[in-house]
């Protein structure tokens, strides 16, 4: 396949994921896992609730400290206990939902556009711990390349705006190239049946072959969510501005951003799987 094909492709499949929004039905997945995360960031907010401060407040208390429980210091670093727990709900409950997500794109992207929901939930159960595992690797990569560039250029940012913007840029885009390496294995295990050393060396195959356009379905949706890589880093500065519960308006708003941002990539992925199979 030469360049302007692969260009053609690339555009062809993008569409394609587009052209899904008007179904309902497809964003099921991921609005389910939406609302799931604004009840853990309400669960968050009302962490001195009887019930739920005998969870959070210890867990609270052990990893950032005591001070955070106090108002409005809380908001201040609602963000990164926001995130911290989210990450375990991307595996817990996230898996589940993308590999739910993938066999419906799978079903609506065949010729018949026959989406099938409850088949979809069934073979993203029976894959659940392939899918966990694949979650789990993929986790303890990408948090490590993160610490160690984060390690390197500690120095660097000394609160430029700017250098900020840069060391985020730089951050964000040496990291999908290591995503890219993992981009196709949900697609590998819930569509061709692979193990997770066979889904994650059929990954890197379609990687390897495919390395530009495979990073740009990486790079576009996950600009959608850099913005807001920002607002939280400021939340000193928005909370002098404003006041403290801006902090988690902002929060449901990156929810329901990186909601349309899985999406399209969930979608774009599996589209271009199927096409490198030969699927459809």
């Amino acid at each position: 396949m030469n360049f302007l094909e692969k260009v053609n492709l690339f555009f062809s499949v993008y569409l394609a994921g587009l052209r899904s929004f008007k179904k309902p039905i497809l964003w099921l997945p991921f609005v389910l896992y939406a609302l799931i995360q604004i009840l853990l960031l309400l669960a968050l907010i009302n962490f001195y609730s009887p019930l739920l401060s005998l969870v959070f407040i210890p867990l609270i208390k052990k990893f950032i400290g005591e001070f955070v429980l106090h108002y409005p210091a809380y908001f201040l670093f609602l963000p990164k206990i926001f995130s911290r727990v989210n990450l375990l709900l991307g595996g817990i409950i996230g898996s589940f939902t993308i590999g739910w997500g993938t066999y419906l794109f799978f079903s609506f992207f065949l010729p018949d556009n026959r989406i099938k929901l409850t088949e979809g939930i069934k073979v993203a159960f029976s894959k659940y711990l392939l899918l966990l595992g694949v979650w789990a690797i993929e986790t303890i990569v990408l948090l490590g390349w993160f610490f160690l560039i984060s390690r390197v250029g500690r120095g660097f940012l000394g609160g430029s705006f700017k250098r900020e913007l840069a060391f985020e840029l730089l951050s964000l885009g040496s990291g999908l190239i290591f995503y890219g390496f993992f981009a196709f294995t949900i697609s590998a295990i819930i569509l061709s049946g692979r193990n997770i050393i066979s889904a994650l060396g059929l990954s890197i195959s379609i990687y390897k072959r495919n390395f530009f356009s495979t990073y740009l379905f990486l790079l576009l949706p996950n600009l959608l969510t850099l913005p807001f890589t920002f607002l939280n880093r400021r939340a000193i500065y928005l909370i002098s501005k404003f006041n403290p519960e801006i902090v988690f308006l902002i929060l449901v708003l990156e929810i329901f951003v990186s909601m349309l941002a899985n999406y399209v990539l969930i979608s774009t992925l599996t589209r271009f799987y199927i096409y490198d199979q030969g699927m459809d």
